[in-house]
């Protein structure tokens, strides 16, 4: 469940401290990506419509009818987007799901759309406990539901199951909405398996931290099962976890969670719960304490994480990714397509894990949709987007399944470093056997919930 499937943890990580996570955009290339993750020659450009190794995903075409499909014109296509951003508690919450929809339709529509409809998006902003009434309104008017998710999302479930609204979601938080029908989703959460990649990798580098690992996990009740599916799948690795903290949501004082960490004889920390490293390491700097490595969870792929490893020297830090990090985009061209794509749509884009979700589902989406041709239905779309064994998002992803029922955690991960520089993939931690990716079944256990 780590790495990309941790955007759950993030999500509700940025309502509990009232804020986001930003991760920071490369410069372009002109390499491509085979569908191993590897960098490939490709062509300085691309035709109109098409994206990263998918081909053309929009294109012009003449609609062959309507028939009583909601939201469908001659000439448009409605979607909605669902996302919390007005939310007093956390302050533009998954606003990277409103924006992806923009720049993802306007470079779509602008060649050709889905055969020939241009996509007319509705944004939907739940605020976090209005989800079930925006999708009564989406119910009114809109062909699907694309790219978007609520936070508080199984609210949503009954109302969209009603009026049969079909959708291709970003991201699903909750059990409920995760299992729930008529619906495609490109990225799964399953909270079957755990994938422990990261941290094997790292045991062969600092082996002295098997003898003692210490988890920093939450107390919040929709975060604090992720502290102790970890402690069981590293447990079952072979770790001693010499603590498994669950801390507030908000932390003034981190002293005593590092005294605790050093006086356990932790010499590794997998930090899976806050949000802004300095205040720790500043902490264990203040007791004299420093582990072998810290692994920080995917919301640590942050300037603000730079930024404080400028300030103050960090212990070896990685963080664990399940997608193409911004900083390989020298060497991945669809890396610099998306940036082109919100750069053109967008005056300031962020690039995020919510960034990268989105696009996955969108470009499954219009993918799926124009295959479908002029005679459009939901059941078409989602059947096409459904019957995919190497969805990669256009080489953003490795190759995973989008049937439902078949999807599990990715078993994929790479490593990046945190230097005073920025990010840096780390190849030889991550030890790639996948083009720049670790996979294989020795990085998934099995859990129990």
């Amino acid at each position: 469940m780590r790495v990309w499937g941790l955007a759950v943890t993030v999500l509700v990580l940025a309502i509990s401290a009232c804020g986001r996570s930003s991760a920071p955009a490369g410069q372009g290339g002109s390499s491509s990506r085979s569908a191993s993750g590897s960098a490939t020659s490709a062509p300085s450009s691309q035709a109109a419509g098409t994206f990263g190794d998918l081909g053309r995903i929009c294109e012009p075409g003449t609609p062959t009818g309507t028939g009583d499909h909601r939201g469908l014109t001659d000439t448009t296509i409605r979607v909605g987007t669902l996302g919390d951003p007005g939310a007093a508690a956390a302050p533009g919450l998954e606003q990277e799901y409103f924006d992806v929809a923009k720049a993802f339709s306007k470079w779509c529509n602008a060649a050709g759309g889905i055969n020939g409809r241009k996509i007319v998006v509705d944004d939907y902003d739940a605020k976090l406990f209005n989800g079930a009434q925006q999708v009564i309104n989406a119910c009114q008017k809109d062909f699907m539901l694309v790219g978007g998710g609520n936070a508080f999302d199984a609210v949503d479930v009954a109302p969209r199951l009603a009026c049969r609204l079909g959708q291709v979601p970003a991201l699903n938080v909750s059990p409920e909405a995760g299992l729930a029908g008529l619906q495609v989703q490109p990225t799964s959460n399953a909270p079957t398996k755990y994938n422990v990649g990261p941290l094997r990798v790292l045991a062969d580098r600092y082996p002295a931290a098997k003898q003692g690992l210490a988890i920093g996990s939450s107390n919040v009740a929709s975060l604090s099962p992720q502290g102790r599916y970890a402690k069981q799948a590293y447990e079952s690795l072979g770790y001693r976890v010499s603590t498994l903290q669950e801390k507030p949501p908000l932390v003034t004082n981190f002293r005593p969670y590092m005294e605790q960490l050093r006086l356990t004889g932790s010499k590794g920390y997998d930090e899976i719960a806050s949000t802004d490293p300095g205040p720790e390491v500043n902490a264990m700097r203040d007791i004299g304490y420093a582990p072998d490595f810290i692994l920080w969870s995917i919301q640590f792929y942050d300037p603000k994480s730079v930024a404080a490893a400028k300030a103050t020297p960090f212990p070896n830090s990685y963080v664990a990714l399940g997608a193409l990090p911004a900083e390989m985009v020298d060497q991945f061209p669809v890396l610099q397509q998306i940036r082109s794509i919100m750069n053109a749509g967008l005056s300031k884009p962020k690039f995020t894990s919510f960034t990268g979700l989105a696009f996955s589902a969108w470009t499954l989406w219009a993918q799926s949709a124009s295959q479908c041709g002029g005679d459009l239905t939901q059941e078409c779309v989602l059947a096409k987007a459904g019957a995919h064994t190497d969805w990669d998002a256009g080489g953003f992803f490795p190759p995973h399944t989008t049937a439902p029922g078949k999807q599990t955690v990715s078993d994929c991960f790479l490593l990046v470093r945190l230097t005073p520089q920025g990010f840096v993939y780390d190849k030889d931690a991550t030890k790639p056997n996948r083009g720049v990716y670790n996979c294989g079944a020795q990085n998934l256990v099995p859990i129990t919930r």
